[in-house]
């Protein structure tokens, strides 16, 4: 984020939380992209799950909205060609999100 703001960036490092409420086959590539000596996996019951979701709908989508933080695109594909768009998601050679138009 630190870049697409236009701060110039020294050093890289993993992140301190990732927030994911699905879980699923990319557990372990989550877990390895967490910052060194920063570990944890908490399973949440589904009542806080939703407040997890209720506060980040809260504090973060107004960034998102307003601007001040935006999705990175990688690539935007019509919805008729959505299983290339997937073959492109599985291989996860991609950064940032890939949108599929109607």
């Amino acid at each position: 984020m630190a870049k697409h703001l236009g701060i110039k960036v020294f050093v890289t490092a993993g992140g301190d939380v990732i927030l994911d409420n699905v879980g699923g086959s990319y557990l372990q590539r989550n877990l390895d992209s967490l910052a060194v000596d920063v570990a944890g996996l908490r399973s949440r019951s589904l009542a806080n799950k939703a407040q997890i979701v209720s506060e980040v709908e809260r504090n973060v989508w107004p960034a998102v909205a307003s601007g001040n933080v935006k999705p990175v695109v990688y690539r935007t594909l019509p919805l008729s060609e959505a299983a290339e768009a997937h073959k492109l998601m599985e291989s996860s050679s991609h950064i940032g999100k890939i949108l599929l138009i109607p």
